[in-house]
């Protein structure tokens, strides 16, 4: 399956697009995963939205890059999913890689942090990202913080 991605500031999001990526947060983090959260946390309109659609258009993918000093004081992102039709077709990873990319090109010189599911760490890992402190508990899902150090002159 091909998708197709794309990076919008959150001003630049339509109505209707903005209306699935929630829908599509809440399927996978609420719905899924059983986890209560508000969702509507303010970062959104601190960061880069990075939509994957398939060739008709449908969200299956979605991340959130946080401009640098709004979650931390490096640039971030969370909100990786995919749908359940796409699932274990490596979309994930190129989330991920995609995510680091953009910081790379926005924020040249700065690390990036992520508060990882802690089952995810390996993952995480395959991409260069190393833990930082101790696991935590984040509505009932145990994660860790980890860091991507920026290769020196980027």
């Amino acid at each position: 399956m091909e998708i197709n991605w794309s990076w919008q500031r959150f001003n630049d999001i339509s109505g209707e697009a903005m209306h699935e990526m929630l829908a599509l947060r809440q399927e996978v983090f609420v719905v899924e995963q059983g986890c209560l959260y508000l969702d509507a946390d303010g970062l959104d309109k601190q960061s880069w939205h990075l939509f994957g659609r398939t060739n008709d258009q449908q969200l299956v993918a979605y991340a959130r890059l946080n401009f640098p000093n709004t979650r931390y004081p490096e640039p971030s992102f969370g909100r990786v999913l995919t749908s359940k039709a796409i699932r274990g077709m490596g979309a994930g990873r190129k989330i991920v890689a995609a995510c680091i990319q953009k910081s790379s090109r926005e924020y040249p010189n700065l690390d990036v942090r992520i508060s990882a599911q802690a089952h995810l760490t390996e993952f995480y890992a395959e991409f260069g990202f190393t833990k930082v402190g101790d696991p935590y508990d984040d509505h009932g899902i145990e994660h860790i913080s980890m860091i991507f150090r920026a290769p020196p002159n980027r």
